[in-house]
C-alpha cells in the first residue's frame, strides 16, 4: 500500500504533515506560482524547463530562485521511495510566505512539492478522443503560471455542464488562446497551428514542434478563432501529465469526421518515447542514476 508524501520548504513529510500557516500569503491575498511535471522511469521530465518557468512567474511577485534543480531532483527521489509510487506528478508551488507587514509584505518564501500517483488519463481518451468547450474570458498574466484560476473555474465549470474535458479561453477579439489547463494546437492540411499571444508558452507543446516538423508538419503561430478548430483536421491539447490528447469536439461540433487523427496517434507515439529517453538523459547528467 502507497502513502502520499510531500516537500515542505525542503523537508520530506506525510501528507497529512505538509501544512502552512494561515497567514501564508499563498492563502491571504492568492499570490503564488506553480508548475506541473511528471515523471518517466521515475526521473522528471523537462525539470529544468518547468523551473525555469517557475522562477518566471515568481518573479512577478518579487521572489527570486531559493531552491535548486539539484534539490528538487533529490527531494523527488525521496518521495517516490518513501511513497512507493512507481510514477509521481509533481506540483510545485511557491508564495512569497507568512505576511508580515502592509498588505504583501513576507518573510521567508514558502514553496511545496505536492507529489502522487502520476494517475494519467485513461487510453479510452486516447483512442476516442475528448470534448472541449469555448468560452469568452481573458485570464490574468496570461503568459505566467499563477495560482490565479478564478476566471478558468468559470470555463471548467461550463466544461463540466456539456460533459466536457477542456474550455479554451476566447479573447474579447474573437481570438482562442490556451485552454484553462492546456495548450491548444489545430492541424489543417500539412500546417500545425497554435496561438501566437496571450497564452502560457507551453513546455510539452514547444516539446512537440521538432516532432512534429520532423514529421511534416509546418508550424505556424497565429490568431485562431472558434471556426479554425470547427473546420480543422485535428484539434489537439498539451500538457504535462496528459501529453498529447486529440480533441474530436468543440462546442458540441465534431472535429473532422469525429475520429482520432493519424498525427496525433503518430505524434503522441513519438513525444511519449522522446519524453522517456529525455527524462533519463536528464537524470544521468545530473548524476542520479
Amino acid at each position: 500500500m502507497t502513502t502520499d508524501y510531500f516537500a515542505l520548504n525542503g523537508r520530506v513529510v506525510p501528507a497529512a504533515d505538509a501544512t502552512i500557516s494561515v497567514l501564508d500569503l499563498g492563502f491571504l491575498r492568492g499570490v503564488g506560482a506553480f508548475e506541473t511535471l511528471r515523471t518517466y522511469g521515475g526521473y522528471p521530465h523537462a525539470l529544468a524547463d518547468h523551473l525555469r518557468r517557475l522562477w518566471e512567474s515568481a518573479a512577478s511577485f518579487g521572489i527570486a530562485p531559493f531552491f535548486s534543480e539539484a534539490d528538487v531532483r533529490h527531494l523527488l527521489a525521496e518521495i517516490r521511495t518513501r511513497s512507493g509510487h512507481a510514477e509521481l506528478r509533481a506540483n510545485f508551488v511557491v508564495s512569497p510566505g507568512e505576511h508580515t507587514s502592509g498588505v504583501f509584505g513576507a518573510g521567508t518564501p514558502t514553496w511545496v512539492i505536492i507529489a502522487r500517483d502520476v494517475h494519467a488519463p485513461p487510453e479510452s481518451w486516447y483512442e476516442q478522443g475528448v470534448a472541449a468547450v469555448t468560452f469568452e474570458a481573458t485570464r490574468h498574466l496570461p503568459t505566467l503560471k499563477t495560482t490565479n484560476y478564478l476566471v478558468g473555474k468559470t470555463g471548467l465549470a461550463l466544461a463540466e455542464k456539456a460533459g466536457a474535458h477542456e474550455a479554451f479561453y476566447v479573447s474579447p477579439e474573437g481570438y482562442v488562446t490556451e485552454g484553462v489547463t492546456s495548450n491548444v494546437l489545430v492541424v489543417q492540411g500539412k500546417r500545425l497551428m497554435t496561438p501566437v499571444v496571450d497564452c502560457l508558452p507551453g513546455i510539452t507543446k514547444g516539446g512537440v514542434r521538432p516532432l512534429a516538423e520532423a514529421a511534416g508538419l509546418v508550424w505556424y503561430e497565429c490568431n485562431l478563432t472558434r471556426d479554425d478548430l470547427y473546420t480543422a483536421d485535428e484539434v489537439w491539447i498539451t500538457s504535462a501529465v496528459r501529453e498529447l490528447m486529440p480533441v474530436v469536439a468543440v462546442d458540441g461540433k465534431r472535429i473532422h469526421d469525429g475520429c482520432v487523427g493519424p498525427w496525433a496517434k503518430r505524434l503522441r507515439a513519438d513525444y511519449r518515447a522522446h519524453c522517456i529517453s529525455e527524462a533519463l538523459q536528464d537524470a544521468q547528467r545530473a548524476g542520479m542514476v
